[in-house]
């Protein structure tokens, strides 16, 4: 068996909404689904965005994503409207090896890997599937949320 066709361990850990507005966003997402609690807003100037983490009260998380800039990654698809469930997040042991099980398998990198603020700076990189949705892959077990009360 190669390496590539050995499926990388891999665990849940969020969808990634994109927003135009984390407040206006904020307001729209609890008012319509049972979120029980969120995280502080995380600006990185890094990867372009500011975060918040929500969770309803089936322990799903959700990924608040905005623009944090015009050069924002996010910034066409928060105008547009399109797009904006934008990615599905998984943590993995090793970036590297799962980035090349990940590229064997036909997805594309959108960049490189780049430390993420919000994960206590542990390295995360998306990819783009042939079907045209987007796999985050965040390495290691990161930083853990501290999520209060809505």
């Amino acid at each position: 068996m190669t390496l590539s066709s050995i499926h990388p361990e891999m665990s849940f850990d969020h969808i990634g909404l994109v927003v135009r507005d984390l407040k206006v966003g904020f307001n729209t997402v609890c008012a319509l689904l049972p979120i029980a609690s969120a995280t502080q807003v995380y600006h990185d100037e890094l990867l372009g965005v500011s975060v918040q983490f929500l969770r309803d009260v089936t322990n799903v998380v959700f990924e608040l994503i905005s623009p944090l800039g015009a050069n924002s990654p996010v910034a066409k698809i928060a105008t547009s409207r399109r797009g904006v469930i934008n990615q599905v997040a998984y943590r993995v042991k090793d970036l590297s090896e799962a980035g090349r099980y990940f590229r064997a398998h036909g997805a594309t990198p959108t960049g490189s890997a780049k430390a993420a603020i919000a994960f206590g700076g542990a390295p995360v990189q998306f990819f783009l599937t042939s079907e045209g949705f987007i796999v985050e892959l965040i390495e290691g077990d990161g930083a853990v949320r501290k999520f209060l009360p809505v």
